[in-house]
């Protein structure tokens, strides 16, 4: 018996602990194999900062700058993610798999469209966009070497992206599990054999490694999907329907856009950083402490956190489809509480430990060391409302219910964050520790909304 198959015997044999028994049995089984995915993705986070590190802390700026273009141009795909799950997810718990093969079908194609899309508007835009941020002299040097290699990934990454939402949106954790778990072991030896030795490529050699794994990673994940229980999405023998595509995609992009917009409000607030960072004493530290303490963050307390986040929007998705709307803000308050306490522990490791973790993943520069420090410091404390947030987010996006989130993480990110940074790093000359303390601020008032919504209960009633 293959892989694949004793995957789908697991989970015909798994399929009702989703919408029925325990609810702590459903978020453990769907949970387990979503943080280990996570931690690994954390994993090769953590090797292209260090590799950086390495070289420079200017590298390690442009890496931030590079990334944050990266996510920008990756903005379509999180949009096609949230509607493949809350999609495929309900009509899975309803039991209707023709329609979640038709889901699943549109999302991979417009995955592929998408992500050609992106390349080509990455190329047209990254060079302006590095200058309006800022990033000038050696900064801006690094980081086009970085970004010219980069910016082929969107496609295979958007395919591994889909593919694997719909595998969270079946209930099957374990694939996407698996196949980043030989993504990330080929990203950090890549980092090593292309960036450092033997070919000292540089950082355009982070950027290598990324792609050569994504393009690997892209394979076997169509590959695994195609031996599941839902391959006749890859089937297109019997030609392809543009008609009903188009309306796919526009009850896609109904579900999926928000939750773009949701996404592009936090990413442009962090373009704005950059802007801040300029008006400085010292713009490339600012730059290369942003960077290495987002990374890190990333690593303790974030992608655990998303990990939960997916978990729970698979529950609700099908328990929603199933009729059980209950069981569904259950599972919802339950993971949550989860993550509040995982990220007490995580935010406690990042305070206490604050200076020693700066020190290890720098190049050995003091200003860039101390500003990492209050970074990890200040971000520490909000962790559990950071978990809270996401969490109670995602669970109502996997209802489809995305309009109310997108419209709060906006308001939250243009109009508190990005001003108190303004005032508080730039006027005050808090330098840059108001942008750190208007960073938690943000969380902080997010997570309480989130608790007060959810609580209220409309998004029970989405219709998808």
């Amino acid at each position: 018996m293959s892989v694949v198959e004793m995957e789908q015997e697991k989970n015909s044999l798994e399929a009702d602990v989703i919408t029925s028994g325990s609810t702590w049995r459903a978020i453990w089984q769907i949970s387990w194999p979503l943080v280990l995915n996570m931690l690994t993705i954390a994993v090769a986070s953590f090797a292209d900062i260090y590799v950086a590190g390495k070289l420079s802390s200017a590298t390690q700026a442009a890496i931030g700058f590079g990334g944050q273009i990266h996510y920008l141009i990756m903005m379509l795909a999180v949009a096609l993610s949230a509607a493949a799950t809350a999609l495929v997810s309900r009509f899975w718990g309803a039991g209707d798999r023709p329609q979640a093969i038709k889901a699943a079908q549109n999302s991979l194609v417009f995955a592929l469209l998408f992500g050609s899309f992106s390349t080509l508007v990455g190329f047209a835009v990254a060079k302006p966009l590095l200058n309006f941020l800022g990033a000038g002299g050696e900064v801006d040097k690094l980081a086009w070497e970085y970004l010219r290699v980069d910016l082929l990934t969107p496609i295979p990454w958007n395919i591994i992206w889909i593919c694997n939402s719909i595998f969270r949106a079946r209930g099957s954790t374990r694939i996407p599990m698996m196949t980043w778990l030989c993504m990330t072991t080929m990203i950090a030896s890549f980092d090593c054999l292309f960036c450092l030795q033997p070919l000292h490529l540089g950082v355009s050699g982070i950027a290598l490694s990324a792609l050569v794994a994504s393009s690997i990673g892209s394979v076997i994940t169509l590959a695994m999907l195609k031996r599941s229980d839902l391959g006749e999405a890859l089937n297109f023998s019997n030609g392809f329907d543009f008609k009903e595509s188009f309306a796919w995609c526009k009850r896609l992009l109904r579900i999926g856009l928000p939750a773009c917009v949701q996404d592009l409000a936090w990413l442009m607030g962090n373009f704005f950083f950059f802007l801040v960072f300029a008006r400085t004493a010292h713009p490339a530290a600012c730059q290369a402490a942003w960077t290495v303490g987002f990374r890190v963050e990333e690593m303790f307390a974030g992608l655990p956190i998303y990990a939960l986040s997916m978990a729970v929007g698979t529950i609700v998705g099908q328990n929603l489809g199933a009729g059980k709307p209950d069981r569904a803000e259950r599972a919802g308050w339950q993971v949550a509480g989860v993550g509040a306490a995982t990220n007490t522990v995580f935010g406690a490791v990042m305070f206490f430990g604050a200076e020693k973790i700066a020190g290890a993943m720098t190049a050995g520069d003091p200003l860039v060391v101390e500003y990492t420090t209050q970074f990890l410091k200040v971000i520490g404390v909000c962790e559990p409302l950071l978990a809270v947030w996401l969490i109670l987010f995602g669970a109502m996006q996997g209802a489809g219910y995305t309009k109310w989130p997108m419209w709060t993480t906006t308001i939250c990110m243009i109009c508190l964050r990005l001003p108190l940074a303004w005032l508080l790093t730039v006027n005050f000359g808090w330098v840059p520790m108001g942008t750190w303390v208007a960073m938690s601020s943000t969380v902080i008032t997010l997570g309480v909304l989130a608790i007060i919504h959810f609580k209220a209960g409309k998004w029970k009633n989405q219709t998808v």
